[in-house]
């Protein structure tokens, strides 16, 4: 696999996990608060710049093959997308694109990260990688794009950048890492501040996001680990904040997760965050293992995909 696709997965989950943290703190207040700090949520349109779903998708489209659905209606699903940003601007191309999809009659929770390598038929704009579909269309295309290659519908949209990341973590007052003296390095030359060496250090945003990202030293299982220690240790400062800072947390955080979720559907997702536990959760990408080849097509390096199986492994994750 490219290692533009690996930096994708990594970063797909430390931005699901802010998404999560930040509905997560909606879900600690009380009901009357929740109804007022849905609607700061900010406004979807700005991603789509103006464009209409008329004005993303051209004739063409219509005689594309779009893929069969066979998902109950009892599946709601959310699509989180991450745009390649270190600054509060959420156009260009996405560099994640993940599904949450919940099913309340099966008690299912999955998290299903599309690899922005995949080379797929974006209508109107023939082949390419998948996160091209949201530089040409915002979310209108990438949602038209993801259900017209592997049938996946979605419901609704949030859209964050990266810099929405490293602000978070600042804003809970940094986390403390106990680090090796190889991770020490690559944050050094990658992240803004400076570490004066291995064992407990205390890691500002941007040095927090480098951590997340490294993959080059050892193993996934030691990066998505990583990403767990920095989440898990802002989530503790997060709870360890008064309400009074908890409210100020959701003032400034809310209006940057860009979405169309509603008012009444915030409440729900809250809701259901405090019931998690008894949901069975799955976690996987698309491309499945066996099911894609590397490709290059006028120069870039993309995933061929088996659009059959990546479908079928969908609909059996979510049924």
């Amino acid at each position: 696999m490219s290692k533009a696709s690996d930096k994708n997965k990594s970063v797909a989950k430390i931005v699901v996990l802010v998404l999560v943290a930040i509905i997560a703190l909606v879900a600690a207040v009380s009901a009357f608060l929740l109804s007022h700090y849905s609607g700061l949520f900010g406004d979807l349109r700005e991603e789509e710049r103006g464009k209409a779903v008329s004005d993303t998708v051209d004739d063409t489209a219509a005689n594309q093959i779009i893929a069969p659905t066979n998902i109950s209606d009892d599946v709601f699903t959310i699509l989180l997308v991450g745009v390649d940003s270190y600054q509060d601007t959420y156009t260009g191309r996405s560099d994640v694109q993940m599904l949450i999809s919940i099913n309340q009659k099966s008690k299912k929770l999955v998290i299903c990260s599309i690899l922005r390598d995949c080379y797929v038929s974006i209508p109107g704009h023939g082949n390419n990688r998948i996160n091209a579909a949201y530089g040409e269309g915002g979310t209108n295309l990438l949602t038209q794009t993801i259900k017209n290659n592997f049938g996946i519908p979605v419901n609704r949209v949030g859209v964050i950048n990266f810099k929405v990341v490293t602000d978070f973590v600042d804003a809970v007052g940094g986390v403390d890492v106990d680090l090796s003296p190889e991770e020490v390095e690559i944050i050094n030359n990658g992240s803004s501040g400076y570490l004066s060496g291995a064992g407990l250090n205390h890691l500002n945003g941007d040095q927090a996001l480098t951590y997340a990202r490294i993959r080059k030293i050892d193993s996934d299982f030691s990066r998505t680990k990583r990403q767990r220690v920095v989440m898990e240790d802002a989530l503790e400062k997060v709870g360890n904040m008064s309400l009074t800072q908890q409210s100020s947390l959701l003032q400034e955080f809310l209006p940057r997760v860009h979405t169309d979720l509603t008012r009444s559907e915030v409440i729900n997702l809250a809701s259901l965050i405090l019931r998690l536990k008894s949901f069975d959760v799955k976690s996987f990408a698309i491309p499945i293992d066996g099911s894609w080849s590397d490709m290059r097509v006028s120069g870039m390096d993309v995933l061929d995909i088996d659009f059959s199986a990546n479908r079928k492994a969908w609909e059996d994750a979510v049924s």
